[in-house]
């Protein structure tokens, strides 16, 4: 059922995520900010309520099985090697890093564990968006960056499943499990003749209803109470972001003995976290793995990290040979 404050939170949505694609970020970003606007965190126009859960939900199952009908099995195998060592190495490292850091702080391993996989994941819709600007999608780079994201996104998701059978939480559950359940409904939909169509109209109907409701809503639910005493540690946990996924996945491309230049290039498409870090700490929060104060810390780091991947893409795009 379609609530006065779900139709503020989409046109809201809908309208900074036109936005952030004209000042040169995301739609996602846009979208994010537009839920921080309306709901508690400035205005209060809206709130969190269990309508807005339910739909928000249906938004993560759809993008999750769109994810699986846009995976191209035959683009990862055509450059396997490079896309499996970057997106391994760009896990790796920030699955060591943040619990480490999160020790530092004084979090519970626990909890720890948990930062590592939130940073593991990486977003390819803006980096697609950059690509695609200086028509290097079907470059070296661009091949590998979308193969690795996608093993990176299926590291990630693979991840939380691990987490919520040996470590658990409060309120992980099976339910926790549903965005992989959908991402492989998605690869196996693809099979179909009919998986073009299907992934058209999915689209068409996320994109203007479902997707702008469930990245809206995580923007509902932070809270800046409490933050400026952290604004240390935030600002260190955006550097880690950028720093442990950037030179991860850099290094992988050089073991796969790529050059220089496209190594760094690739590093910096990697950067970017986005929606699939967005449905990872949204599992964690319905679940009280994180605090709604680690929520909102969360989702102002990936906001960031999202912010300055194109930042960092596009004069090393210039760079690269076709």
């Amino acid at each position: 059922m379609i609530t006065f404050e779900m139709l503020i939170v989409l046109l809201a949505a809908l309208g900074f995520g036109w936005l952030g694609t004209k000042v040169g970020l995301s739609k996602v970003v846009g979208q994010l900010l537009a839920g921080i606007i309306v709901g508690p965190a400035l205005f209060g126009w809206a709130s969190d309520s269990a309508a807005m859960h339910l739909v928000a939900e249906l938004g993560v199952m759809l993008l999750m099985v769109n994810a699986g009908l846009e995976t191209d099995a035959k683009q990862l195998t055509r450059h396997f090697k490079a896309a499996n060592l970057v997106a391994l190495m760009g896990v790796v490292v920030p699955l060591v890093a943040f619990p480490l850091a999160a020790l530092m702080f004084g979090i519970s391993l626990k909890i720890a564990l948990f930062w590592g996989i939130v940073f593991a994941a990486t977003s390819i819709s803006i980096t697609i968006a950059v690509l695609g600007e200086q028509n290097k999608l079907g470059s070296l780079v661009g091949a590998v960056v979308l193969g690795a994201a996608v093993i990176d996104d299926v590291l990630a998701l693979l991840l939380v499943t691990l987490y919520t059978m040996f470590v658990g939480g409060t309120g992980l559950s099976i339910a926790s499990l549903m965005p992989l359940v959908a991402f492989a409904a998605g690869i196996l939909l693809r099979r179909w003749w009919r998986s073009e169509v299907i992934l058209r109209v999915s689209d068409r109907l996320g994109q203007w209803t479902l997707f702008p409701i469930f990245f809206g809503s995580i923007g509902l639910a932070v809270s800046f109470n409490g933050l400026q005493a952290e604004g240390w540690m935030l600002l260190i946990l955006l550097i880690l972001a950028v720093v442990t996924k950037y030179f991860g996945s850099a290094l992988g491309a050089r073991l796969a003995g790529l050059s220089k230049i496209d190594s760094r290039a690739i590093g910096a498409g990697m950067v970017s976290r986005g929606e699939m870090a967005l449905v990872i700490v949204k599992i964690g929060m319905d679940a009280s793995v994180l605090t709604p104060k680690e929520f909102a810390g969360f989702v102002i780091v990936i906001i960031g990290s999202t912010m300055i991947a194109p930042i960092m893409l596009r004069p090393l795009l210039l760079k690269v040979a076709y």
